[in-house]
């Protein structure tokens, strides 16, 4: 499910009305513009993070490894197994992210 449904579903978890295609579309709507002045969820910054780490495979400074990644799922689970990787793109991900938010309430 994609980030946009998952804050779609937590917005409509309050209300009571019977969802219809239109409620659907207007409940994911309202939660893609709350969403824009909110800070990050932690969906949002691991999906930005593995897309960080996937683009960045073929240049890991200091990495010797054999290894080839089959996506950026299997990416994202070998750099786990290399100490403070994930990490570093997941402060990387933060980063950008608040670089976007801010560009977009400007």
């Amino acid at each position: 499910m994609s980030i946009l449904l998952d804050e779609a579903d937590a917005y409509e978890r309050g209300m009571d009305d019977d969802l219809t295609f239109q409620t659907v579309r207007e409940l994911a709507g309202a939660a893609y513009m709350a969403g824009r002045s909110a800070p990050p969820t932690d969906a949002e910054v691991e999906a930005v993070a593995k897309r960080l780490l996937w683009r960045s495979w073929w240049s890991w400074d200091g990495i010797e490894s054999d290894y080839v990644a089959k996506g950026e799922d299997d990416a994202w689970d070998y750099a786990g197994e290399i100490c403070g990787y994930r990490e570093d793109f997941i402060d990387r991900a933060k980063e950008v992210l608040e670089v976007e938010r801010h560009a977009v309430t400007e």
